[in-house]
C-alpha cells in the first residue's frame, strides 16, 4: 500500500488478477535509454521517464525519497492535459471528467506482483471552455514504500467517460545498501511559477523532463539528509552543472544554504537561456568532510544525475540544430533548406537564421518578429497536444496545426459506430477541412481526407 498520495478521492485495492489483465492492453514499450553519464554518479543512474503513447497521454516519473518514517520510499509523480479526458455535460449545467490510476510494481526478474493499487479522481468545470484550458495541467503524485529490489512499475490511466486506458512502464530500483551519514534524495526536475498573492514561486514537477518555451523556468528539486551530529558543517555548498549530450557545458554554479536538523530540502534554478534543442544532464555534487574519529580522513562527494530533453521552441530559436532544420520543412522553401545545409560553420548557420526569419518578419520596422514568434508558438503546442511516442511537431495534426494554426472549429467523434474514432478540423477563412482518423483506437490519428493536397 502507498505510503502517502495527494490524490483526491477513494483508493481501491484492486490489483489482483482482473487487474493485471486489464492493464497488459495498455502498456507502451519501456522509457528511453538514459545517456552516457559524463562520469561515474554516487548513486544508480536515474531511470528514464514514462510517456504513454495513446490517449489519455500522460507523463509519469519516478525518484527515490526518504519517507517520514525513514524508509527510502518511490515517489511517482504524473502529469496530464486536462485536453486528454473527455468532459461529460453534467445537467442543469457544468461538465464532469474522471480518470482513474492503476499502478502496479513487478520484481524485475521473476515477474511477481508486489504491490500496488488503484486511485480515481474527478474534475468539475462550469463552461466547456474550462474544459480545454491551457496551463492548466493535472498534476499529482503517489508514494509506495517497499523493499530492496529490482522493479518494472507499470502506470495506466483510465478515462472513466471515455471508457479508454493508456499506459507506460518503468524500471526502477531500490538499493540495499543504507543511505550512509549523508544522502542525497532524487532530483525532481520541473519549473519555478509565480502564484497569486505570494511572494515566492512555486515548483510544478515536469515528469516527461521536456522542456519548450518553459525551459527559462526550469528548476530542480531535492532533499540532503544527514545524520552526523551537531558538530558538523552548519551550511551546504552545492555545486551544479548542465552539459550536452557532446559533453559541452552550457552553465554552472553553486550555492550555499544553512543545514536544518534531520533533513535539508533545496530548490536550484539554473539559467538556461541559451541551449539549443537536444538531451541534457543536470549534475549536483556535495563534497562531505570527513566525521570526527573517522578513520577514512578523505572528503567524500555525493552526487545526483537527471537528464532531460530541450524541444524546440521561441527559446531555440536561435541555434540552427538539424532538428531546428526540420520543423523549418513547413514553411521553408526547397532552395532556403538546400542553402542552410551547405552551412557547416554554427556561426554562418546562425547568420543565414537571422536572415531567414527576416524575410519573413511583418514588421520589420520593430524588434519583435510576429511571424518567428507564432511560428514557435504554434510547434511548442504541437509538442504539448499531438505527441504520440515521438515530438508532436512531427505528427499529422502536428504539422496541419503548426502550418495553418487553431482551426476555426473542431467537430470530435469519438464513438462511432460504424468507423473508428475522428476529428474533423475547419479552417473557414483558407477554405480548408482535414480530417483525422484513430485507426487502432489509441490515439494515433492520421490525416486521411486533405482536399488542398497538403
Amino acid at each position: 500500500m502507498p505510503e502517502g498520495s495527494s490524490c483526491s478521492g477513494r483508493a481501491h485495492p484492486r490489483w489482483v488478477l482482473a487487474l493485471l489483465l486489464c492493464a497488459a492492453c495498455g502498456w507502451s514499450s519501456v522509457a528511453r535509454a538514459q545517456y552516457q553519464n559524463p562520469g561515474p554518479p554516487s548513486e544508480p543512474e536515474a531511470p528514464a521517464p514514462g510517456t504513454s503513447a495513446d490517449r489519455p497521454r500522460f507523463s509519469v516519473d519516478a525518484t527515490l525519497q526518504l519517507g517520514e518514517s525513514g524508509q527510502p520510499t518511490v515517489r511517482l509523480d504524473y502529469r496530464m492535459s486536462r485536453s486528454e479526458l473527455l468532459f461529460q455535460r453534467t445537467p442543469p449545467a457544468g461538465y464532469h471528467a474522471a480518470y482513474e490510476v492503476r499502478v502496479i510494481f513487478f520484481r524485475e526478474k521473476k515477474e511477481r506482483q508486489v504491490a500496488g493499487d488503484t486511485y480515481t479522481r474527478e474534475l468539475h468545470a462550469a463552461t466547456y471552455a474550462e474544459t480545454k484550458q491551457r496551463g492548466e495541467d493535472i498534476t499529482d503524485h503517489l508514494d509506495f514504500t517497499l523493499p530492496p529490489a529490482k522493479y518494472r512499475i507499470e502506470v495506466a490511466i483510465t478515462d472513466l467517460v471515455a471508457e479508454r486506458t493508456s499506459g507506460t512502464a518503468i524500471p526502477f530500483e531500490v538499493p540495499s545498501g543504507p543511505p550512509g551519514l549523508v544522502w542525497f534524495s532524487d532530483l525532481t526536475l520541473g519549473t519555478s511559477e509565480p502564484q497569486p498573492s505570494a511572494s515566492e514561486n512555486r515548483f510544478v514537477p515536469n515528469p516527461s523532463r521536456r522542456y519548450g518555451d518553459n525551459i527559462a523556468a526550469f528548476a530542480i528539486q531535492g532533499e540532503i539528509f544527514d545524520h552526523r551530529g551537531a558538530a558538523a558543517d552548519s551550511t551546504y555548498r552545492l555545486y551544479y552543472k548542465v552539459t550536452s549530450e557532446t559533453g559541452e557545458q552550457v552553465a554552472a554554479g553553486d550555492t550555499t544554504f544553512p543545514r536544518l536538523p534531520g533533513r535539508t530540502p533545496f530548490r536550484l534554478q539554473p539559467r538556461l537561456v541559451n541551449v539549443g534543442a537536444g538531451p541534457y544532464r543536470f549534475t549536483v555534487a556535495l563534497n562531505v568532510p570527513p566525521s570526527l574519529g573517522a578513520k577514512d580522513r578523505k572528503t567524500a562527494t555525493a552526487r545526483r544525475d537527471k537528464t532531460f530533453e530541450v524541444d524546440q521552441s521561441r527559446a531555440t530559436l536561435g541555434f540552427a540544430s538539424a532538428q531546428s532544420v526540420d520543423v523549418l520543412r513547413y514553411i521553408a522553401t526547397q532552395q532556403e533548406i538546400d542553402e542552410i545545409g551547405r552551412l557547416h560553420d554554427e556561426d554562418a548557420r546562425k547568420a543565414y537564421w537571422d536572415v531567414f526569419w527576416k524575410r519573413r518578419d511583418p514588421t520589420p520596422d520593430t524588434p519583435e518578429n510576429e511571424a518567428r514568434d507564432t511560428f514557435y508558438q504554434r510547434v511548442q503546442y504541437a509538442n504539448q497536444h499531438f505527441a504520440t511516442g515521438g515530438p508532436g511537431w512531427k505528427s499529422d495534426m502536428g504539422r496541419i496545426y503548426i502550418v495553418y494554426g487553431r482551426p476555426d472549429e473542431v467537430v470530435r467523434n469519438p464513438f462511432n459506430f460504424d468507423r473508428p474514432p475522428e476529428e474533423i478540423w475547419y479552417y473557414y477563412r483558407d477554405r480548408r477541412t482535414f480530417v483525422f482518423v484513430d485507426h487502432d483506437g489509441f490515439g494515433r490519428y492520421e490525416l486521411v481526407a486533405n482536399p488542398a493536397g497538403q
